[in-house]
């Protein structure tokens, strides 16, 4: 995808976790939406298809763009977002089920549906209702299978509390250091306001196994700070430490949960302070640069008192390693499925539809676009 001169961020707004599906698709237009377009419509629609070129159209007139890819499916769009136009453009179709804001104001609501030819549709029906049971018996079983390795990860976990292996105040310690780096020259200007939280994946689990796209969240920023080490050696703590001090002075985050442990956070961004803090750990890595901090929980674990459990951690490990493995197995078989339903639906008349709402929207940054230059030039008149 051509970038013109547009910055682009890559991340995902639903995952398949451990406890399903999960979705963060009402803060993908953010932070402040002036212009919400959500796609409705059948598989092969066209509703990724919209999605990119808008993308394509506000990045060659030089908007950065935050694009949001399925975790079913990472050559597929769910949305877009330009910030700094307040526009996005999002698929509101199951499992991520979405209404516009405010209709007819800020939201609209966009339909491919009526173009996908329903006499032919309805002469394909058998197989769109057989295609469509494979697509979610096949998503249930990997996410049960998610769930199984989530299982074995927290028992593999649970051998560091077991065994009484991590120095607590160690632990404690380093997130004082953490928070000191990260909040060094900062003063609480905010007394009493409490800071927005934006919950994202940065990573998910696909078809194509672990995916992600940290460097486009990473390298802009001028500081980072890196947590590595072994599941159970208190990585999550020192992010969710950092984040909730964030939050205590008022700023806004933008925080990225696990694709596994979906209620648990991997990453925390601070916009404002132009600062990351991120479990750096398969299979989210990131090679840190010259000044950036790293924290290995490593020296905070008691090795000696966990060889005790080494045999069982194997075991749990070896579990973990089989379930994760058949998730996403039957998330590439689900996604065989999917793409099998798509081409049912595909008719050649949509592609005129696509375009058309594609130069709709366009036309709507356009407009805003215009509308902000004319404010900057009120601004500076002023």
């Amino acid at each position: 995808m051509a970038t013109g001169h547009g910055r682009v961020r890559h991340l995902f707004a639903s995952g398949n976790t451990g406890h399903g599906f999960q979705s963060f698709f009402e803060y993908i237009a953010w932070p402040e939406p002036r212009r919400v377009f959500v796609l409705k419509g059948g598989p092969g629609t066209g509703k990724s298809a919209v999605i990119r070129m808008v993308a394509e159209g506000l990045m060659e007139k030089g908007v950065g763009v935050e694009l949001f890819h399925c975790p079913s499916d990472p050559s597929s769009l769910d949305g877009v977002n330009a910030p700094e136009l307040g526009l996005a453009v999002v698929d509101g179709t199951p499992p991520h089920a979405v209404e516009p804001p405010l209709p007819g104001l800020v939201g609209r609501l966009l339909s491919l549906e009526a173009t996908a030819g329903r006499d032919l549709l309805a002469s394909r029906q058998d197989r769109i209702d057989a295609t469509g049971r494979r697509v979610r018996q096949r998503f249930q079983l990997a996410h049960r299978y998610l769930g199984l390795a989530l299982e074995a990860l927290g028992l593999y976990e649970d051998f560091y509390e077991h065994a009484g292996a991590l120095d607590l105040a160690a632990l404690d310690h380093s997130a004082h250091e953490i928070e000191a780096a990260v909040f060094e020259g900062h003063r609480v200007v905010r007394a009493g306001r409490r800071g927005r939280i934006r919950r994202l994946f940065a990573s998910a689990v696909t078809p194509e196994g672990p995916r992600h796209y940290l460097d486009s969240l990473l390298d802009p920023l001028p500081r980072r700070v890196f947590i590595r080490g072994n599941p159970g050696t208190g990585c999550a703590t020192l992010v969710a430490r950092v984040a909730e001090a964030a939050l205590r002075r008022g700023l806004d985050i933008e925080a990225y949960h696990c694709g596994l442990h979906g209620q648990r956070l991997d990453h925390v961004l601070i916009p404002e302070l132009g600062v990351a803090v991120v479990h750096n750990a398969y299979p989210h890595t990131y090679e840190p640069k010259t000044g950036d901090l790293v924290i290995d929980t490593a020296a905070f674990v008691n090795v000696e008192a966990l060889e005790r459990y080494r045999e069982e951690m194997e075991v749990a490990q070896a579990l973990f390693g089989q379930a994760f493995d058949q998730g996403i197995w039957y998330l590439r078989r689900a996604l065989m499925a999917h793409q099998e339903l798509e081409a049912i639906y595909a008719t050649p008349e949509l592609r005129a539809q696509v375009e058309a709402y594609a130069r709709e929207i366009l036309a709507e940054a356009g407009a805003l676009m215009e509308e902000q230059a004319r404010r900057r030039e009120r601004q500076q008149l002023a």
